[in-house]
């Protein structure tokens, strides 16, 4: 007789993998036009920010000759250094006239020290306008200045970013 609170025996089924494979959903179609609606709304408010914000003004800080401090020279040589300016300058020592120097060079000769001359933009900025070697003639910054040697052009020598330290002497 089996009772109904008779264990009975149940057969040994092997034991499948955990993982089951379904189809994947396709998204309501309520879900595929809320979507829809967000990104085309998304568009319509990037396209009337770009059409009525107004124009971005790019501030680019440059430096202006007055910013820098140069080495000037005048005619009988003395050497001072003073703030840039679009005029030239009066030498404190002899009252002649003094101009801001850089270093050109020749590929044979070496490098000169050249006076040079400022002359302002119509936008306020200002630019190099006339070159000479020390006592010579004026040349445009435009056109080669020519060795006073061998008048082969000189190239301008770009001043080193980090100036070497002065060894201590022992």
């Amino acid at each position: 007789m089996t009772g109904l609170h008779e264990p009975t025996e149940r057969p040994v089924i092997a034991r499948r993998s955990s993982v089951r494979i379904v189809k994947p959903r396709a998204l309501p179609r309520a879900a595929r036009i809320s979507l829809f609606a967000a990104v085309a709304a998304s568009c319509v408010a990037l396209a009337l920010w770009r059409w009525w914000r107004p124009e971005t003004v790019e501030s680019v800080y440059r430096r202006s000759v007055a910013d820098v401090e140069l080495t000037w020279r005048c005619e009988d040589g003395h050497t001072f250094t003073a703030a840039g300016q679009v005029d030239g300058r009066v030498c404190a020592m002899c009252d002649k006239p003094a101009f801001a120097i850089t270093t050109y060079e020749c590929k044979l000769h070496g490098p000169y020290d050249v006076s040079v001359r400022f002359a302002a933009n119509p936008d306020g900025s200002t630019r190099l306008a006339q070159v000479r070697v020390h006592g010579g003639d004026w040349f445009p910054a435009t056109a080669d200045l020519p060795c006073p040697k061998c008048g082969q052009p000189l190239m301008r020598k770009a001043p080193d970013a980090l100036p070497r330290a002065k060894k201590p002497k022992p």
